[in-house]
């Protein structure tokens, strides 16, 4: 395995080729970098606050396994980011967008103004849609513009307004499902929504492919396609878990290797090791962030017997942590060109913190809870530094579609994340939980235990509240293991990663738009 990248750490003087233009922070790229952080900011509102508000929307609804309404936003966002990436290289960045900002959009109104639950699982899929086409956008337009040497400290900052956003959202949500309603957690996404999508169209001006509409459409594989059967596939593999779903995932590649016209992924993205490597820790880091995000707020609920806000209040530390680490581990890499040893820092954190949690119990001290949030979001945020194993041996010229694919790691290890620990939270409860506890029919069934369970501990006598909240301890704790195993493979990870030199340069054949106007 070669083990340099030709031309990648060449400090070019001047536009070279569509394979090595300059890069060029003006005004024009600073509006560029508002726009996308407005849309960073309307997604990270809306998943902060989502698993706070979680018992109360369960209670209100008189729903189900609340999981799935994070399980199906994440499973729609990461079926459709391939098919995001693979429009947005042919319709150009702009249109696919906005586009997901239409689509968040609708997706929220329908989640405010859902008579019941199974109204608001299909408005966040709705929802989901349109994240996946922001967030996967957004990383391949911060790609487009920004070297992968200096892209780290971007890459930082968004995730800066992220997790102001993530931090807010609980605080938000809390304080909505406690004080007035939950809808409001959706409708406060119209406005916002409407404003990113006038920053957008004011300022996100980008080069875009020539060609008639037309022709466009003829170069996308429709039916029988790689699109259609990672979506189906993607759901599959959510829905069940089971053997049906990673037969379709399997399908897809052995369809976009042997007869996809254009493919959404290159098979240059997955021929080399240490890109492989950087996938498979990029969605464990994926799937225990969003886990984390999660099941700690229900333990705090639960055990702790702490109110929404408070339980927002509590989980401040861990959200808050990631961001300033993504910088952090964006400078140094940007300084030192060394990836490998920010990650193998990152995955030491995050296991020590994960393996923490296990020993929780009752009388758990709130300070050493935050501690061990701590741990865990300074190792989520050093883990940003997985991008550059997976971008670093590849050629200029595929990163949009490795970008897109990594975007959809991400997201659908985060649907993975919270199906896999809702699953066992649920049939942990099912052993545990007194058999004298008395629910109301509609919430009896055993998938509906968890959050159907927390609203009520509150006024239960107190000999029945303490064994419910030890169910929840220990259940909650076999979580916390599953997880610990998790990190434990993305560790490995790093020991199949080789270090390469990462470019200083960008593919011009995308990036700011400077010889023509954009058309609106």
């Amino acid at each position: 395995m070669q083990e340099k990248v030709e031309g990648s750490v060449q400090k070019p003087s001047g536009p070279t080729s569509a394979e090595g233009d300059t890069f060029k922070r003006d005004f024009r790229f600073w509006m560029i970098f508002v726009s996308l952080c407005s849309c960073t900011l309307l997604s990270a509102l809306d998943l902060g606050g989502i698993g706070t508000a979680a018992p109360t929307i369960v209670h209100a609804l008189h729903g189900g396994d609340f999981s799935w309404v994070a399980a199906a936003y994440a499973l729609s966002s990461s079926a459709c980011i391939p098919l995001s990436g693979n429009l947005a290289q042919l319709f150009g960045r702009r249109p696919i967008i906005m586009g997901g900002i239409v689509f968040f959009a609708v997706g929220s109104a329908v989640c405010g103004s859902a008579p019941f639950f199974a109204v608001l699982v299909a408005g966040r899929a709705i929802q989901g849609v349109g994240a996946g086409a922001i967030q996967a956008l957004s990383s391949i337009i911060i790609t487009d513009l920004v070297p992968l040497r200096e892209r780290g400290l971007y890459a930082g900052m968004t995730g800066m307004l992220w997790t102001t956003g993530a931090a807010a959202g609980p605080f938000i949500a809390g304080g909505l499902a406690q004080k007035a309603t939950w809808r409001w957690l959706f409708y406060l996404n119209l406005p916002l929504s409407g404003l990113a999508f006038f920053v957008v169209a004011i300022f996100l001006r980008l080069k875009r492919p020539e060609g008639e509409i037309r022709e466009k459409l003829s170069k996308i594989d429709w039916m029988p396609s790689g699109n259609v059967l990672i979506i189906a596939s993607t759901c599959s593999c959510i829905l069940a878990l089971t053997w049906g779903g990673m037969s379709g995932l399997c399908a897809t590649l052995v369809y976009e290797a042997l007869w996809a016209v254009n493919p959404m992924i290159p098979f240059v993205v997955l021929s080399n090791r240490t890109t492989v490597a950087g996938f498979i820790a990029t969605f464990v880091q994926g799937m225990m962030t969003l886990a984390m995000g999660f099941y700690l707020p229900t333990w705090f609920q639960s055990v702790k017997g702490a109110s929404p806000i408070l339980s927002g209040l509590y989980l401040l530390p861990l959200s808050a942590s990631v961001s300033p680490f993504a910088i952090v581990q964006g400078m140094i890499i940007a300084r030192t060109g060394h990836y490998r040893t920010v990650n193998f820092v990152g995955w030491i954190l995050l296991l020590l913190g994960t393996g923490l949690l296990i020993t929780l119990n009752a009388h758990t001290s709130i300070g050493l809870v935050v501690l061990y949030q701590l741990l865990m979001g300074v190792g989520f945020g050093l883990l940003y530094s997985t991008t550059f194993a997976v971008l670093a041996p590849l050629p200029l010229s595929v990163n949009g579609p490795a970008v897109a694919f990594l975007t959809f790691f991400r997201q659908f290890s985060q649907a993975w994340g919270v199906a896999i620990g809702g699953t066992i939270l649920q049939n942990a409860l099912k052993t545990r939980i007194p058999s004298s506890i008395i629910i109301e029919d509609h919430l009896s069934s055993a998938d509906q235990l968890a959050y159907a369970i927390i609203p009520l501990i509150p006024a239960m006598p107190h000999p029945l509240k303490g064994q419910v909240q030890d169910a929840f301890l220990q259940s909650l704790r076999h979580v916390w293991i599953a997880f610990e195993i998790c990190g434990g493979v993305g560790m490995a990870t790093f020991f199949v990663m080789k270090t390469y030199p990462l470019k200083k340069n960008v593919d011009g054949k995308w990036g700011i738009d400077r010889e023509r106007k954009a058309k609106s």
